[in-house]
């Protein structure tokens, strides 16, 4: 003799199995994925690391992260290892001769002693750039404005830790992403304008 179930209990089965996909959601476009890592160059240089300390929160399929570690994430689960090989092109792009240039050392306090292997900030068009002093003359300074990772293959070792589909607020840059989902911040009520 079969046993029926009533259509309750059906129903509670579908959602505790529709839950435990959601529990176990793949990496994939348009999902808020937290991570660790450690990232090292190919030549076992370490850069970057995030564990035992806070991981990082990013919306995957934006250009949030470089490609090839973005690349080799998708499909991981909540969970899951994985060291993610990353080639200098899928990561900070090859080193470009043109940004070696040559900057006239007037352009530095007076009386800073500049020497070749300093490294600071200045600001570009599009943001912050991370300069590298290559050499120094009498005149002129030639500083390197590649990123510190440019034209290096890179190593990192990826942990996830959470997976959440993204919301759509967070897909159209309207609030940040974050572990847990931002909710939108209710509209005040307009006025209520009295009856002359």
């Amino acid at each position: 003799m079969r046993k029926a179930f009533s259509p309750l209990v059906i129903l509670s089965i579908l959602a505790a199995a529709l839950a435990g996909c959601a529990a176990n959601l793949p990496v994939g476009k348009d999902t808020v994925v937290t991570f660790n890592y450690t990232g090292k160059t190919a030549g076992g240089t370490e850069f970057g690391s995030t564990f035992g300390k806070q991981p990082i929160t990013v919306l995957i399929g934006e250009h949030n992260i470089i490609p090839g570690l973005e690349k080799g994430m998708m499909g991981m689960r909540v969970g899951e290892k994985k060291t993610i090989q990353v080639p200098a092109a899928e990561g900070y792009g090859p080193h470009e001769a043109s940004l070696v240039i040559q900057v006239p050392r007037d352009r530095f306090p007076k009386g800073e002693d500049v020497k070749a292997g300093m490294e600071f900030m200045t600001q570009g068009p599009q943001g912050p750039v991370p300069v590298k002093i290559v050499k120094v003359d009498k005149d002129a300074v030639t500083v390197d404005m590649n990123h510190p990772l440019a034209g290096k293959n890179l190593v990192f070792d990826v942990q996830i830790v959470k997976v959440r589909k993204a919301t759509p607020d967070e897909i159209a840059g309207k609030v940040p992403v974050t572990e847990v989902p931002t909710k939108p911040q209710p509209t005040p009520p307009a006025p209520v304008k009295a009856n002359p």
